[in-house]
């Protein structure tokens, strides 16, 4: 059994894992047995199912690959800007693949996204752009959908 059932006595709860709980469900599995033991030893204890936070605030770039920010540099920007950039871009690869890869592509995304910031409001109306960058907060959250506006 790989699955977690874990007892935190500060909450008074007995907490598993989704897995855990799946399997829990059918009488005839280990994890039943498990849990039901627990609950005779810690009768006043509540049995919850952890859940894992995530960021509602956090910003992704869908669609962002090493192949896009090749292809937007060498599409926009004068010639030595082009150049200069993809050959920035290039070095910062190389340096790249000498680290482990949980730090390989944030590095590469926050340089590209610091040379071209256009590419953080792409999507947005001309209004909630204007907002993020006069305010520099991320307005995309309470905005109204573009037919809301255009009525208004």
């Amino acid at each position: 059994m790989k699955n977690t059932l874990t007892i935190n006595h500060a909450n008074h709860t007995i907490v598993m894992d989704r897995t855990f709980a799946k399997f829990a469900v059918n009488t005839m599995s280990e994890e039943y047995t498990h849990l039901q033991q627990v609950r005779r030893d810690y009768p006043n204890y509540q049995v919850v199912q952890r859940h894992i936070r995530t960021n509602s605030f956090k910003n992704t770039y869908k669609g962002l690959t090493y192949d896009y920010m090749e292809e937007y540099i060498m599409t926009h920007g004068t010639n030595e800007e082009r150049l200069a950039n993809f050959k920035e871009y290039s070095e910062m690869r190389i340096i790249a693949a000498c680290h482990s890869k949980a730090f390989r592509y944030p590095v590469i995304k926050s340089w590209f996204l610091d040379k071209y910031p256009e590419i953080m409001n792409f999507g947005m109306t001309v209004i909630e752009a204007a907002n993020v960058i006069e305010e520099g907060t991320d307005s995309r959250l309470t905005a109204l959908p573009e037919s809301e506006e255009k009525a208004s």
